[in-house]
């Protein structure tokens, strides 16, 4: 049975289809049949292209992915590291697959017509939803939620990250789905980030009351304001925190902040924050934490100037439309004529 998903999803994603086809295939994804071996199957797919890297029928697979959900393509130079379309092509297919969440919510009868926003690259976006909740979405985040709120329940999917300023209704509590954790809300605001290649999802309170739900929807804790709970997905831990709230909004004012980073983990920020693309080699950079703040829209340049300054072991060199991390060179004079170049990797 396993093998026979696998087949299809594989000629679906392999293949282009009207887009008839393509309504009836995502229906079929979404029922509550066989749910298990189509989750089994996606994962053994996603596993399959995350080893196999950049085989082009692998990036037309994407492609298909992309255009169908509605995402903007990706220039082929831009795409260094590649493991990040496969990252995405996964969160892509898990905004087909949680459309099960809403067919469960507001009634297995029911075809609710679905919408997809999505936020390229360096830009942030604010929309407002049929029922009048205000959500601020940060850049490569997707927001997928429906055209009318008919249910008992009013359910929007994020992955990436957005503020929620939710329109108060008693009746019909305002439910945010990502993964198997979830923000429930009647009126308030609050903050959730859900970057499918980060680990860690986070609920973050600004003001009024949210319960989130989290391990399976199995655990649950009631936020107050100025509090966070952070759900590491491997482990199922979590964390509940009380962090600075300027930090937690800060990219809705185009404020770039790092706190206790590594230096891969503020590149893939960065990554998403410029339209740049960030190529290195620097395998043996330590695994230092690093805290940094910049002002609002702060070019790329005088970011990188302050980075390199405070890591000391790398240089930068902005040539196009790419970043190139590069080893620094340090002279060492060893006699009079004689110098030695040690590469600081």
């Amino acid at each position: 049975m396993k093998n026979y998903f696998q087949k299809i999803l594989a000629l679906f994603t392999g293949n282009d289809y009207p887009g008839s086809t393509r309504q009836e295939f995502y229906k079929w994804l979404v029922d509550e049949e066989h749910v298990s071996e189509k989750d089994e199957a996606l994962q053994t797919l996603w596993e399959e292209g995350y080893k196999s890297g950049t085989a082009p029928n692998l990036h037309q697979s994407y492609e298909l992915l992309r255009r169908n959900a509605g995402i903007p393509s990706v220039r082929e130079e831009r795409r260094i590291r590649p493991i990040h379309i496969w990252q995405i092509a996964a969160a892509v297919f898990f905004i087909v697959a949680a459309s099960s969440i809403y067919l469960s919510t507001i009634g297995k009868k029911v075809e609710p017509n679905l919408l997809q926003q999505y936020i390229p690259t360096a830009e942030v976006h604010t929309l407002t939803l049929p029922d009048g909740t205000k959500v601020q979405l940060n850049s490569q985040s997707t927001l997928l939620y429906p055209q009318e709120f008919t249910g008992k329940d009013r359910s929007v999917f994020l992955i990436g990250e957005a503020n929620f300023k939710v329109k108060p209704n008693k009746k019909h509590p305002f439910i945010v789905k990502s993964n198997d954790f979830q923000v429930t809300a009647l009126g308030t605001e609050f903050n959730v980030a859900a970057y499918p290649e980060n680990p860690i999802i986070a609920a973050t309170l600004i003001s009024g009351s949210v319960l989130v739900e989290y391990n399976d929807l199995n655990s649950q804790m009631i936020l107050k304001p100025n509090e966070q709970l952070a759900y590491h997905k491997h482990t199922r831990q979590y964390h509940l925190d009380t962090p600075d709230m300027n930090d937690i909004t800060a990219w809705q004012r185009g404020e770039l902040v790092f706190r206790e980073m590594n230096v891969k983990e503020i590149i893939t920020i960065l990554e998403r924050k410029y339209p740049y693309t960030f190529e290195y080699r620097l395998k043996n950079l330590k695994e230092d934490k690093y805290s940094f703040r910049f002002k609002d829209k702060a070019p790329l340049s005088e970011v990188m100037d302050v980075i390199v300054n405070v890591v000391g072991q790398m240089d930068y060199k902005i040539q196009g439309d790419c970043c190139y991390l590069i080893p620094k060179e340090k002279n060492i004079l060893i006699t009079g004529k004689e110098q030695i170049t040690i590469l600081l990797i």
